[in-house]
């Protein structure tokens, strides 16, 4: 390969003229010259910030190579910085106690350095996926890796660890060499809490590089480690799906990652970790043992976006009952329906538990709602009496075991970073997004989500039963303890996009807020057309009818499609 280092980045940093090798990994741009480290610098505040903190940086019990400024005194010239060679290999599955020991000294040694302005607001994949891990943020997944990403959202839980400046990255980049200290290299900055570096490690080191499941022992002094180890791997699996366009490298992505998956929700739930999906035969066995009568026979159940396994189940005694069974990243999900069901008991408004288990397969028994009695149109008093369904819901006390919503990131930075999520849906121009764009952003900024009421969040057609005066809201998947307003205003959206009255008519509290942060999510929460037509569909109505609201309330323009 050519020298294609500048030779008056060679002068600024008194680099000769002998030879220069391209170092293998990163972006295959850094270059070893003498005993010096060539670095590009797209950005020149990031890397003089990085020189400055490890400029000072000191042991015991890891080295990093240190900064080296360039003639004019400056730690970047011409676009590159210059950084000592340091010794070593990696090593992080044979050496992971030492790997560990190095990042606990490391992290120590950067416990009191405050976190740089810049940091966190970029718009690149991993600061997206960071987002997504600790914020609650709504992207849109690839469907290989969606279920996988929200089995272990649902299995979260606050994390109340003081934060600090922590490598995003540091499986592979620490260097060991004989007789020295390891060697962290190439800083990945985050701020949040220091275990969440060994966290990520680890979560690597299983995927990819075939470390044993006991790997986790080592970290089994971290505070609140299973919940850093779910965030690690919400991130990766987050950014593997923003950066993998191609299908077929996703599941492989999917297929490396489900096993750790299964194993880290089990850590939480505290059962044996199982294998693979569940078969027809499994779910009839356990539904059989939990209701107390054999199974005869399993239909499948059409329609609907649920991760779990839906089934009619007729059983000995002559009738049928609904059953659902957990995929293999479903547990938390079906966790979260049962806590609701056995919280509230025997209600008109939920169908009625029959039964349920958690192992070997985590199933729920429901009543047979027969199919015919399922909404299909909104007519005023359907609407009169969802209302009235959902302000008792909202009063009734939040039940434990169900996550607790807190402030979400702002959907539309992820827009504005990427119009095409939003433009690719037709639902208004180029022209309209880029005029109105703040304003929605400014809207959906002051949308309170936090609450202390059990909410559904997804209450629609689909979703409710009407029979002689009872009306029955089913799947609680998605169920969460947040604010009522914002409940209600979702269910504003969807009843206007499936035929019913436009939601300024039953707005409440922070209407605007919220049809600005409904609008944005509905983007991010949609597949690509010709992956799952129906689903895009439905977003694209809610999207229609979420944007238009917010344009009224806001006073500005209707959106209009391009075509």
């Amino acid at each position: 390969m050519s020298d294609d280092l500048p030779v008056e980045v060679r002068t600024a940093f008194g680099v000769s003229s002998g030879p220069v090798r391209l170092l293998p990994g990163g972006d295959g741009t850094c270059w070893l010259a003498g005993e010096l480290v060539l670095k590009p610098a797209p950005h020149p505040a990031v890397a003089s910030w990085l020189a400055e903190v490890f400029a000072d940086l000191r042991g015991p019990g890891f080295r990093v190579p240190l900064p080296v400024r360039a003639a004019d005194g400056s730690w970047v010239a011409g676009g590159w910085a210059a950084w000592t060679a340091v010794e070593g290999e990696p090593d992080p599955v044979a050496r992971w106690p030492d790997l560990v020991a190095a990042s606990r000294a490391f992290h120590a040694a950067l416990a009191g350095v405050p976190a740089p302005d810049w940091l966190g607001r970029g718009r690149n994949r991993w600061v997206v996926a960071e987002r997504v891990a600790w914020d609650q943020a709504e992207v849109e997944l690839a469907p290989e890796l969606s279920d996988l990403v929200e089995g272990l959202r649902v299995a979260t839980r606050p994390v109340r660890l003081p934060n600090q400046l922590v490598h995003g990255d540091i499986a592979g980049n620490v260097l060991f060499a004989a007789g020295q200290p390891p060697a962290v290299t190439d800083f990945s900055p985050s701020w949040r809490p220091a275990g969440y570096a060994l966290a990520i490690a680890a979560v690597d080191l299983l995927t990819w590089s075939a470390a044993p499941p006991s790997i986790l022992d080592e970290l089994a002094s971290e505070d609140d480690i299973d919940q850093l180890l779910l965030r690690a791997l919400i991130w990766r699996l987050v950014t593997e799906s923003l950066g993998r366009p191609d299908p077929g490298s996703r599941q492989a992505v999917r297929r490396a990652n489900e096993p750790v998956v299964e194993l880290l929700l089990s850590r939480v739930s505290g059962r044996p970790v199982t294998t693979g999906p569940a078969t027809d035969a499994d779910i009839a066995a356990s539904a059989g043992r939990a209701l107390g009568r054999e199974i005869t026979g399993l239909r499948p159940v059409t329609g609907g976006h649920s991760r779990s396994v839906a089934r009619i189940a007729d059983h000995a005694g002559g009738g049928s009952v609904f059953v659902k069974a957990a995929a293999p990243a479903g547990r938390a999900e079906l966790g979260v329906e049962l806590a609701v069901y056995e919280a509230l008991g025997d209600r008109p408004f939920l169908p009625r538990l029959l039964a349920s288990t958690s192992e070997p397969l985590p199933i729920l028994v429901l009543e047979m709602l027969e199919q015919d009695h399922w909404v299909r149109d909104w007519t005023a008093p359907l609407v009169a009496a969802t209302r009235k369904l959902l302000h008792g819901v909202h009063t009734l006390p939040a039940p434990s075991g169900v996550p607790v919503l807190r402030e979400t990131s702002n959907p539309w930075e992820t827009i504005a970073a990427d119009p095409a999520r939003l433009l690719r849906m037709n639902v208004c121009s180029r022209r309209w997004l880029a005029a109105h764009l703040e304003t929605l952003h400014a809207a959906a900024a002051e949308a309170p989500t936090e609450g202390d009421s059990l909410i559904h969040r997804d209450v629609r057609a689909a979703n409710l039963w009407c029979r002689d005066g009872r009306l029955v809201l089913a799947d609680w998947a998605s169920a969460a303890i947040g604010d009522p307003w914002l409940d209600h205003h979702l269910w504003l959206v969807a009843l206007h996009a499936e035929g019913g009255p436009v939601p300024d008519t039953g707005q409440g509290p922070h209407a605007t807020g919220h049809a600005a942060l409904i609008a944005g999510q509905q983007p991010l929460l949609t597949p690509a057309r010709d992956t799952n037509p129906a689903l895009f569909d439905q977003r694209r109505r809610r999207l229609t009818a979420a944007l238009s609201w917010a344009a009224r309330l806001l006073r500005i323009p209707p959106p209009q499609p391009t075509t």
